[in-house]
């Protein structure tokens, strides 16, 4: 049992020289992140992008379109001065044609910097931008859906040194950052989720390493513990250490706990062994939607071409059951306004009875009463620091317990929750980020309660960094006088 003991301590101490610091950087990272998390555009500025589509006089003949494939979405936006088609067929990468002549391919720079400029002037970013070249992993649009096809890259002369990232397939923008931003990213997000560009570029190296260093965590704080436990006296000052080595054993009998349960969330949250993995067909929102053919999809363009609204900026596609239904952005003296409109270009407000059906089909809605209609978040759809969700939705929910929730307006499927998602919720994210109830997701109240823990969890790993600094100088001491 003695040589136990001492086993266990060494491999404490060791390890803990090696991880102190990173653990360390975690807490601090975390504490950053309480204010700063990672760069993403301004929706009020996204909005200003759009400009009015020009639309050709005919149909032309579109490359892509033919009748061995089907369709999940299409949208149409104008960029620069060319109107984009972008489909995105049932399998297989999306792709995009200019309405204009009908060929497909990228849009180019030139063109992609209109929206750029557009986006830039909504924030006040002045100057002309600099194309800086395609790109698939800069470190700021790693996460960033679409990224596979290449986003355009513009930098602008002004004071905040603003990047811009344009889709080269849409013409959208995708993310923007800012001196600022960029920076509290790399003192936060960047470090706490071990974000460097050159390790998340390889998904399954860093996933792998993530998992690595997050199970090391895991035991040397298991073995923390312990130790703490074995030693720790039951009157004052309840502790035979002093100095940093008091400081690690206290602070870790009152955080170490808490130490623990932040370190294993943040493992789970990687899924290790498909834990926590939702099944990929239980959650595609074409269980929902549908699919068109290509014919379905030249009679809607006929009709937009020869009775489009006018002041339209953007066309977005929301099937329902393989019906096509539009989410038409038109400009107004008041800002930007919506409306949705069926295949025939009528008005087509969004009602419970329209999706009930597709919802039934797919094994998505228990009974006509699971189907609520929500102004405002629930226990599972909420905003987050890094994602932002809109209201408001249709929640349904299955025989399962799967829980489904579209967008109140145009029926778009917003998110699938099926039963590793909900329970990760809770026993994941609940706990490691503290958002058990909505009380706790207010700003200020999340804040009091997550500063002090993360300040403790911090005085755990630093004092625990420190011991081991302070040891390998005395080792490397000693090393030299024998020298």
């Amino acid at each position: 049992m003695k040589a136990f003991r001492r086993t266990l301590y060494l491999t404490h101490r060791w390890l803990g020289i090696g991880m102190g610091l990173l653990m360390a950087g975690w807490c601090a990272s975390g504490l950053v992140m309480l204010w700063h998390t990672w760069p993403q555009p301004e929706e009020d500025a996204l909005r200003r992008v759009p400009a009015e589509i020009h639309w050709p006089a005919i149909l032309p003949e579109l490359a892509g379109l033919d009748s061995t494939k089907r369709f999940q979405a299409f949208q149409i936006n104008m960029v620069g001065q060319e109107p984009v088609l972008t489909l995105t067929p049932q399998e297989g990468p999306p792709f995009a044609l200019d309405l204009r002549t009908g060929h497909a391919g990228r849009i180019t720079p030139e063109d992609a910097a209109t929206s750029a400029i557009r986006y830039a002037r909504a924030i006040g970013a002045q100057g002309r931008p600099v194309f800086d070249g395609l790109t698939t992993d800069d470190q700021w649009v790693l996460d960033t859906h679409g990224r596979e096809n290449g986003f355009y890259r513009f930098l602008f002369p002004d004071a905040a040194r603003t990047q811009v990232y344009v889709s080269s397939l849409t013409g959208e923008v995708m993310q923007a950052t800012t001196r600022s931003t960029r920076l509290w990213a790399w003192v936060g997000a960047i470090p706490h989720w071990l974000y460097p560009a050159v390790l998340r570029k390889h998904p399954a190296v860093w996933s792998d390493v993530v998992i690595l260093l997050s199970g090391t965590g895991v035991f040397l704080t298991v073995t923390g513990l312990w130790i703490g436990v074995l030693r720790l006296r039951r009157a004052a000052p309840f502790t035979p250490y002093k100095g940093w080595h008091g400081v690690h054993h206290l602070s870790g009998a009152v955080f170490g706990v808490l130490a623990l349960l932040w370190v294993t969330t943040g493992l789970l949250t990687m899924s290790p062994a498909g834990l926590f993995q939702s099944n990929p067909n239980a959650i595609r929102p074409l269980r929902v939607t549908g699919t068109v053919t290509d014919a379905e999809i030249h009679q809607v363009l006929s009709r937009l071409i020869s009775a489009a609204p006018p002041g339209c900026t953007g066309i977005k596609t929301t099937f329902l059951n393989s019906k096509v239904f539009m989410q038409i952005t038109e400009q107004t003296a008041d800002g930007p306004m919506s409306r949705r409109l069926d295949e025939a270009l009528k008005p087509a407000p969004l009602t419970a009875e329209q999706i009930r059906q597709p919802l039934q089909s797919a094994g998505l809605l228990k009974t006509p009463d699971d189907l609520t209609f929500l102004t405002q978040a629930d226990a599972y759809y909420f905003s987050r620091p890094t994602h932002r969700r809109h209201f408001p939705v249709w929640r349904a929910q299955a025989a399962d317990g799967t829980l489904t929730y579209l967008d109140g307006q145009s029926g778009a499927v917003q998110t699938i929750l099926d039963g590793p998602a909900r329970r990760s919720r809770w026993l994941v994210y609940g706990f490691h980020d503290l958002d058990f109830q909505a009380g706790l997701r207010r700003t200020l109240m999340h804040r009091s309660i997550a500063v002090p823990l993360l300040c403790g969890v911090f005085c755990v790993f630093l004092s625990g960094a420190m011991i081991g600094i302070r040891r390998l100088r005395r080792t490397s001491l000693r090393a030299a006088g024998r020298a």
